[in-house]
């Protein structure tokens, strides 16, 4: 009795054990006997999207089973139960509980349920796996239509031989593609290329690259070289490391380069031998100098200025202007008008020069600037000797004809005041206020002296920026020492003017001047130079002093009319007849407490 209860009991523990195992199985298992289903495991719920057992068991397998199949289904159950021997494997399409269809994989089993012959179907959904490999053929498929189909030499190589070749490869070499992989790669690519290859894939790999630049040569079947450019990179294949790469044929490529460079070598020869010095640039960049421009800025090498940015050697307040001038250059076919600029050298001297520029087409394959360069050093040198010179005669002249007219007056005058001023010492006021008045009539007449009433004989095209750069330069002491700040906004392309550039020079020296010393504690004067439409050039001087009076505004440019202490009004009033004789006009306004705006207007033309 005790042996049979522990028998009993080894057998339920056995069945549960079935069960857990059943239950666990990831694949779905059926049991059916006469055509109705009697049992399933939890995997099945999943495949075929029910909830519960009991929605399962009790149905009709044909339920389950695609119309499209269930003859064939039927006629291998028939089958499987006559047969001895009972696993078959089936691929069928199947229903899930909410009629969806879906790929599965059976395996079925004769077995006994309940005393009666059942089957056993152990179901597993392949869906995705249908889909993934109909996936992967299609990507197959499609790699393959583009490396056959591909405008590209495409290649795999292993151990120095060639394990694929698209028919564009085989045909930039003249051979098929059985012949092309049939022979050995030295055949049209030089063994020492190959080794440089593989030499700087593994170099790459070493230093953790993935991508490797291609460039060799190679030789077609009837003889010709050709030249290939693409990139690779490290693949495995059967388990060994292999080339995949991309090459384009640029024999053409390298032949234009070549044509280029000798196109480059003749522009070089030919501006070598001129006698000027030139710089050729490209976005900034020097690409070329003759050696009269190195001579000129002091180098020797021309590794010291090939590659070089242009605005390493030109004055940082002209950066901005040369970069505009450079745009307008390269929009236009036309040299410009030589311009002045300042040069620094690399021993930290600077240079005063001109430029003028002009597009050169087709350098190198690319469009570049060519500036011929002029050193104005001993120009400059020979117009300053030249302008003293000149001042030094007018002022020779003026003073001859004053010091005969009114010093020797004065200095009579002096003389006996001084002699009366001793004679009658109890009223020294009157003697004291005459010798002022005779010091300010001299003080005149040196102004008269400096500010001579001017020539206007040497009229020339007189370009507005170097003329108020000049005049700025010569300020630019006397407005720090005041905590005076210049600021000059100039139009893009100031215009040239037909005049005289001293007599110009003078006139925007009195103004300037003027505005830094209405500031005396600190402020800004600002220079504008705009071209206007109808054919003329507005330059604007404002400061930021006190003002002047409207009353005075009407006067001003009247001798002895000014707001200065000392002043003597005789600089506005030159300075508005050089303008007048300039075909221009000068207009002064002003605002109490803001400031006086100094308008200027000059005609742009040109010399007849």
């Amino acid at each position: 009795m005790m042996k049979s209860i522990q028998l009993s009991k080894q057998l339920r523990e056995s069945e549960e054990r079935y069960h857990n195992l059943v239950h666990m199985m990831p694949d779905g298992i059926v049991i059916y006997c006469e055509d109705c289903i009697v049992f399933v495991n939890r995997s099945l719920l999943s495949t075929v999207r029910s909830d519960r057992i009991d929605e399962i068991v009790g149905l009709p397998i044909k339920c389950f089973i695609h119309p499209d199949y269930w003859e064939a289904f039927a006629a291998n159950m028939q089958y499987l139960t006559r047969e001895p021997n009972p696993a078959v494997f089936m691929n069928y399409k199947l229903l899930r509980f909410n009629r969806e269809v879906f790929e599965a994989e059976l395996r079925a089993t004769k077995v006994t349920y309940a005393g009666k012959p059942a089957v056993q179907l152990i179901i597993r959904d392949i869906s995705n796996r249908i889909r993934m490999e109909e996936s992967l053929f299609e990507k197959d498929y499609l790699y393959k239509s583009l490396m056959e189909n591909v405008v590209a030499g495409v290649f795999v190589g292993q151990k120095y031989k060639l394990i694929y070749a698209n028919p564009y490869l085989a045909e930039l070499f003249g051979y098929s593609r059985e012949d092309l992989s049939a022979i050995s790669p030295d055949r049209f690519i030089p063994k020492e290329e190959l080794d440089r290859i593989q030499k700087e894939v593994l170099q790459g790999m070493v230093n953790g690259l993935t991508q490797f630049p291609i460039k060799l040569s190679g030789m077609k079947k009837d003889g010709s070289i050709i030249f290939l450019e693409g990139n690779s990179s490290v693949i495995m294949l059967d388990g060994e490391p292999s080339l995949l790469g991309t090459v384009q044929d640029v024999t053409f490529k390298r032949e234009k380069e070549k044509l280029l460079k000798d196109s480059a070598m003749l522009y070089q020869k030919m501006i070598k031998f001129v006698p000027e010095p030139i710089v050729l640039s490209d976005q900034g960049v020097i690409l070329y100098a003759n050696k009269l421009a190195m001579q000129l800025i002091g180098l020797e090498e021309e590794c010291e200025i090939i590659g070089k940015s242009i605005f390493g050697f030109i004055h940082p307040s002209q950066h901005e202007l040369v970069a505009d001038t450079s745009q307008e250059i390269m929009s236009s076919d036309e040299p410009t008008p030589f311009q002045e600029r300042i040069f620094i050298c690399p021993d930290g001297r600077s240079m005063d020069v001109e430029l003028s520029s002009i597009r050169i087409c087709n350098y190198m394959g690319k469009d570049v600037i060519l500036s011929v360069i002029r050193d104005l050093t001993d120009r400059k040198r020979s117009e300053e000797v030249l302008i003293r010179s000149e001042k030094l005669s007018a002022i020779g002249q003026l003073a001859a004809g004053v010091a005969h007219e009114i010093r020797n007056p004065l200095t009579a005058l002096k003389g006996f005041t001084q002699l009366l001023s001793a004679r009658y010492p109890e009223q020294p006021h009157y003697f004291t206020i005459m010798s002022n008045e005779i010091d300010r009539i001299t003080l005149i007449v040196n102004e008269f002296m400096t500010l001579a009433k001017p020539h206007f004989t040497q009229f020339q095209a007189a370009p507005l920026e170097p003329i108020l750069q000049s005049v700025l330069s010569i300020l630019e002491t006397q407005a720090i020492l005041l905590n005076v700040e210049l600021h000059v906004c100039l139009d893009q392309t100031v215009p040239t003017v037909y005049g005289n550039s001293d007599q110009l020079k003078q006139v925007f020296l009195n103004i300037i001047k003027n505005a830094i010393e209405a500031m005396p504690h600190g402020g800004v004067v600002h220079l504008s130079v705009s071209s206007r439409d109808d054919g003329k050039v507005l330059i604007r001087i404002q400061d930021g002093g006190p003002g002047i009076p409207e009353e005075l505004i009407k006067k001003i440019g009247e001798p002895f009319v000014t707001t200065k202490e000392k002043g003597t009004g005789l600089g506005i009033m030159i300075s508005t007849r050089i303008i007048e004789a300039h075909k221009g006009t000068l207009r002064l306004s002003s605002v109490i407490n803001e400031g006086t705006l100094v308008e200027i207007v000059l005609p742009v033309q040109e010399a007849s």
